[in-house]
Parts: C-alpha cells; sequence; structure tokens
C-alpha cells in the first residue's frame, strides 16, 4: 500500500494542517548538545510576541525521558506557524532536548529525525504522524491494547472515531515486522491506548493477544482476521501481501463537541459553490455532537453566528464557547439545516 494512500486514511476524519515551521528563540545550545526525549504538552500559552503574525508561545510540558521519570517543564519561548498552532496544543506529544545537568533546561527538538532502520524496530523507523487538530488524549495505559482490524479499514476508522479515538499516526513495513511486539513497543513509545494491526499475518508472541477489534456491531469476519486482513480496504487498493501496516490510536478527553472534521475538497468546493465550512466525517458517541443529531458528511457554515473561514481555527474557537448552547449551520445533503447544541464545559 502506498505510504500517501495510508496518509490519506488517516486524515479522513480530522482537520489536516499545512506543513510549517518552529523555531526556538532561546537555549540554542540543546539543539545539539541536549539529550533527546518525548513530551507531552501540558498547557500552551502566548507571549504576547509575534514575527510576521506567527507566535511565539510558551509550552507547558510532561517530558518523558528515556531512563528516568516523568517530570514537568517549561519551554519558555517557542515560534511557531500560525497554521501549527493546532499541533501544540494540550495533548500533542512533541520532540524535545534537555539538559543532562538542569533537566528543567528544556527545548522542542527541530532537528531531523534519524534516518530509518537505525532503531532496529521496524514500526518506529516507518512511522508517520497523523497531523490531528483539536484533540486531547489521555494518560496512555502502560502498554497499548493491540487488535487485528477488520477487512475494511474505512470501517474500523470510524468506528474508533466513534467510540472516542483519534489517530497518532501510522506505520507501513514493507519487510519484517511479524512481531506485534515491536508495534505495542512503538505504541508505548508515542502514548497510543490502541494499536491495530494489518497485513500479513503476525507471529504468535508472549503477552500479546491478537484478536479482532472488538467495536463492531459484529465482530469482522474471523477467517479475515487469521489471514491477516488482506484483500480489499474500502475504495483503497488491496493492503500488499508483502507488507504490514499498524495504526495508532490515543483515547480523547471529553470533547467540547465531539466531531472529527477536515477542510472541503477541490470537488466539493465546485459542487457546494462555496469556499468555506468544515466536514464532518465522524461523530462521537455520547457527545453533544451527537445529542444534537449532526452527522458524518454534513457540512458546518457556521457556529455561534461566525463562519468558518480558517477550519485549523476551529478547535480553539470551540474552546472558547465551551459549555455554551451554540447554534451550529450546515448543509445537510445540499439543504440548509440549523442546531442547536449544548456545548460541553471541559478544561483545556
Amino acid at each position: 500500500m502506498k505510504r500517501a494512500l495510508i496518509l490519506t486514511f488517516l486524515m479522513l476524519s480530522w482537520l489536516a494542517l499545512f506543513s510549517g515551521c518552529a523555531v526556538m528563540l532561546s537555549d540554542r545550545d540543546l539543539e545539539t548538545t541536549g539529550i533527546q526525549a518525548e513530551a507531552e504538552i501540558l498547557a500552551i500559552s502566548s507571549t504576547g510576541i509575534g514575527v510576521n503574525d506567527d507566535p511565539v508561545v510558551s509550552l507547558k510540558v510532561r517530558v518523558r525521558p528515556k531512563d528516568g521519570e516523568p517530570y514537568e517543564a517549561t519551554i519558555k519561548r517557542l515560534l511557531i506557524s500560525r497554521l501549527d498552532v493546532p499541533q501544540f496544543q494540550p495533548g500533542a506529544v512533541i520532540r524535545v532536548r534537555f539538559d543532562a545537568k538542569n533537566p528543567t533546561r528544556v527545548t522542542a527538538d527541530i532537528t531531523p529525525r534519524e534516518a530509518a532502520g537505525k532503531s532496529g524496530n521496524p514500526y518506529r523507523d516507518g512511522f508517520t504522524p497523523a497531523k490531528t487538530v483539536g484533540i486531547r488524549v489521555l494518560q496512555p495505559p502502560a502498554q497499548p491494547e493491540v487488535y487485528l482490524g477488520g477487512p475494511d479499514q474505512t470501517v474500523d476508522f470510524q468506528i474508533l472515531l466513534e467510540n472516542g479515538y483519534a489517530p497518532l499516526g501510522f506505520s507501513e513495513v514493507e519487510s519484517g515486522g511479524s512481531d506485534p511486539r515491536q508495534a505495542v513497543d512503538q505504541g508505548k513509545q508515542i502514548g497510543a491506548a490502541l494499536v491495530v494491526l494489518y497485513g500479513k499475518r503476525f507471529d504468535p508472541a508472549p503477552g500479546v493477544t491478537l484478536t479482532a477489534l472488538p467495536f463492531h456491531q459484529q465482530s469482522p469476519d474471523a477467517s479475515a482476521a487469521d489471514e491477516g486482513n488482506e484483500g480489499t480496504i474500502g475504495s483503497l487498493p488491496a493492503t500488499s501481501a508483502k507488507g504490514r501496516v499498524a495504526v495508532f490510536w490515543g483515547k480523547t478527553k471529553p470533547q467540547v463537541l465531539g466531531i472529527g472534521a477536515r477542510a472541503l475538497h477541490a470537488d466539493e468546493k465546485a459542487r457546494l459553490r462555496r469556499d468555506t465550512g468544515i466536514v464532518i466525517e465522524g461523530v462521537t458517541q455520547g457527545s453533544p455532537a451527537a445529542a444534537a443529531h449532526i452527522q458524518a458528511g454534513d457540512v458546518v457554515l457556521a457556529i455561534d453566528g461566525k463562519k468558518i473561514l480558517d477550519p485549523a481555527a476551529v478547535p480553539a474557537f470551540l474552546d472558547s464557547v465551551a459549555g455554551k448552547k451554540v447554534r451550529i449551520d450546515l448543509l445537510r445533503n445540499g439543504a440548509p439545516l440549523s442546531v442547536t447544541v449544548q456545548l460541553n464545559n471541559v478544561e483545556p
């Protein structure tokens, strides 16, 4: 399966971001001398400084050293593209470097990742993060659960969204990767709650039980799971018989609205004769959106009377009106419709 196709699959239900850059404004020495680690963003705040309309922010993070207990620290000044702001929201995991002598000195790691094949784990070397927006994930379990996906990845994707999970990324392995413990290890590395495996048969491994994904109303065909789920994957090409794919999911915290959405595609803009709005691709069960009967396929035009000009700004706007009762204007099958939604009042 082509990497671009899998990436498109991951982007289906979350607002896509355009590429941007992040630049540290302090602790430049750590970029080369600091110890690499991952960190979960706990809070983001503005410094009141900007460069060419791009903000300089401060991040409170929980650093996860490879050897040692997690601890909290602050990245005092970080210049990021305004389009990348949603990638630095609480719950997101970023790469950092910290001072070995003074671990509270932390900087964002903007150096290129190691070349593929260095770690010895194909799921780590082949990992591609999902550019998700506006999600906050719960503290991950000590070890993620691991399942065999169903015969249709798009169905799995929709069901997991509805059950309050969000994609963190995926790994495509062309050769090797038959030991599912390698995928589990990568899931632990990035803070995943679930790892869903597709493709060629996986070997038995101590401590890992491979069962069909349990969220379906009807379990996937057992024979398909036993065969590694090769075959048709929705409208995408069949999974390669020589390859394996792992998709990593985080369990989300309560959401203000409870939707997965994306910007309109070019053909949708032409058909609807509009450039603004977002397309609903998934609705979380028990969420305010579900209570208001918002559906996948609806096109949201405005929230609380505010037209959606920039899809990437929607999560921050929802945070600003959390707890309120708002009107959402949308199109359903091309016809205008308005619904009233009581938003959750959740902590950022």
